[in-house]
């Protein structure tokens, strides 16, 4: 045998072994996503205990996946994973750490309205005492009350606290309207000291 046919012999026995793995899986059958490489930003995941409804996901999402919608008395905030190019900008400005990336990326359904299609989260939204529109979501209320609590200096943590539950359940136009008449000035503070 020529010396051309056996190499070309050892370069063509090179090639016939599968060059593509198996899908899903490379190495066994119980485990699915063998291959994922480490780090890899699959489809979002959202903690519905942790998420209060405060829309910077909305804000900084750039393939336009989020909404927001808001009905009378729920705020449905979701993502629609078709639209999504799994960036992880909402991931990084979630203030509650709510929303994870995970290592799944298969999304593929026969309809556009399948649900599993979107990551949906629904809160209950809070109306004005005065105009009854809806303003925002009772976790997001009560959780800035906790972060303002956390950071509050302690000469005024009771007046701050007393100031937001005079306001609590009114939304920004109505507080905003009838602020003197709720006594929160920010500089009554400095008005009575200087008395």
């Amino acid at each position: 045998m020529s010396t051309e046919i056996k190499i070309l012999k050892q370069v063509l026995s090179n090639y016939s072994k599968p060059m593509t793995l198996n899908y899903p899986s490379a190495v066994s059958p119980d485990r699915k996503y063998s291959q994922i490489p480490a780090g890899l930003r699959g489809i979002p995941e959202r903690d519905n205990d942790k998420c209060i409804g405060c829309r910077a996901c909305y804000f900084v999402c750039s393939g336009r996946a989020t909404s927001i919608y808001d009905s009378d008395a729920k705020r449905k905030v979701e993502i629609f994973l078709f639209r999504c190019t799994f960036c992880a900008h909402c991931q990084e400005a979630c203030p509650e750490e709510a929303i994870k990336m995970t290592d799944k990326f298969e999304i593929a359904v026969a309809k556009r309205e399948d649900p599993s299609a979107r990551v949906v989260t629904e809160l209950d939204l809070l109306k004005c005492k005065i105009c009854g529109t809806p303003y925002a979501s009772k976790k997001f209320v009560d959780r800035a009350y906790e972060r303002l609590m956390e950071k509050i200096d302690q000469k005024v943590k009771e007046t701050v606290s007393s100031d937001f539950k005079k306001v609590d359940g009114y939304c920004p136009d109505c507080r905003r309207a009838n602020g003197v008449g709720f006594d929160t000035h920010t500089k009554k503070h400095v008005w009575l000291e200087g008395a």
